[in-house]
């Protein structure tokens, strides 16, 4: 039977995704917003350095999961969405039946928790995803030369016989047919912490700066030392939830990569490029988890519950300021007085 999928938020890294599964054969149903229309009118265009070049894709589009309920029940609900905290549950809910399997394809840690809770019946997949690619103008998607996918269930389960182990291995040999590098993984919160390492330190350190990593290693003789010193904080964190396999030689390899990097432009993490963009940006699932869950186990994290604040308050600044004017107190309690 061809696996019906709806993915919600058909962005960058939602676009891949959706060619892979067309690839493989998949019936899927894209949620745009404000590219709908001309992704109605047009499709998706890619450019990417693995797939090729000048590649046009035309999935079914709709406005909403509410709309997409009509072309139900669906096997897959994927999201692709940014990950905040207590909005897209109840937005994915009306397309959600009683056989439908979750995934997430987001960034951060202790994602999952509200999914489960909203849907405990449903099979939950938890994915992290390393694809640099960006939407350079409406339905246009420009792709790098890596693409990596892993999947696990949550909670991890090695029973092979369960619902949520065997949809993760339909998931994964659906998309392996089409090219995607996906693997499956009996704990996936493992990898979660590993990617921590570049996002609770890279994101935040670009977005505050407004430089790219190559541009803040440049900055100073202590640039380079600051940003270890950051992922060194996550990796204690991690081994003290039990990940022995996240290392402090990590946090070497991670700055090694960036070095490669110097005499080119850099690269710009996610958080910079919605603060350039004026989006919002993860803040909480990205360092604001990581610091609770560090108090919890009673860690130091100085380094990251520096960056939380600082990210958390010019997070505020973007989403509240007006242009050419700082943020004042009276925006932000007006704001919480109406969330």
């Amino acid at each position: 039977m061809t696996p019906r999928i709806l993915l919600h938020g058909s962005g960058a890294i939602g676009t891949i995704y959706i060619y892979l599964l067309q690839k493989a054969g998949c019936s899927v149903t894209a949620v745009c917003r404000s590219n709908y229309e001309k992704v109605k009118n047009d499709g998706f265009a890619i450019d990417s350095d693995i797939y090729g070049k000048g590649i046009k894709i035309s999935p079914k589009v709709v406005r909403s999961p509410e709309e997409a309920y009509a072309s139900g029940p669906f096997d897959y609900v994927i999201v692709c969405t940014k990950a905040f905290p207590g909005v897209t549950p109840q937005i994915i809910a009306p397309a959600i039946s009683e056989a439908t399997t979750i995934v997430l394809i987001q960034n951060g840690i202790g994602i999952e928790d509200e999914y489960a809770t909203s849907f405990p019946n449903n099979p939950l997949l938890s994915c992290v995803v390393y694809l640099p690619t960006t939407q350079v103008s409406t339905g246009h998607i420009v792709m790098g030369a890596t693409e990596i996918l892993q999947i696990g269930t949550y909670p991890a389960i090695s029973a092979s016989d369960s619902p949520a182990y065997q949809s993760a291995e339909r998931l994964v040999k659906a998309l392996t047919s089409a090219g995607s590098n996906t693997t499956l993984h009996p704990d996936i919160q493992e990898k979660r912490w590993q990617k921590l390492l570049i996002n609770a330190s890279w994101n935040p350190i670009c977005a505050l700066t407004l430089s790219r990593d190559v541009a803040y290693l440049a900055s100073s003789p202590e640039a380079e030392n600051v940003v270890t010193a950051v992922m060194a904080e996550v990796v204690s964190v991690a081994r003290a939830k039990g990940y022995n396999n996240i290392t402090v030689q990590m946090t070497k390899d991670q700055l090694a990569r960036a070095l490669e990097r110097v005499g080119s432009k850099g690269i710009e993490p996610s958080m910079l490029v919605d603060v350039l963009k004026g989006r919002r940006m993860e803040v909480e699932v990205i360092l604001g988890n990581c610091v609770r869950e560090a108090k919890a186990l009673g860690i130091d994290v100085p380094r990251l519950e520096t960056l939380y604040v600082l990210g958390k308050a010019l997070d505020e600044a973007v989403a509240l300021r007006q242009p050419g004017k700082s943020l004042a107190g009276d925006e932000t309690a007006a704001s919480k007085d109406t969330a």
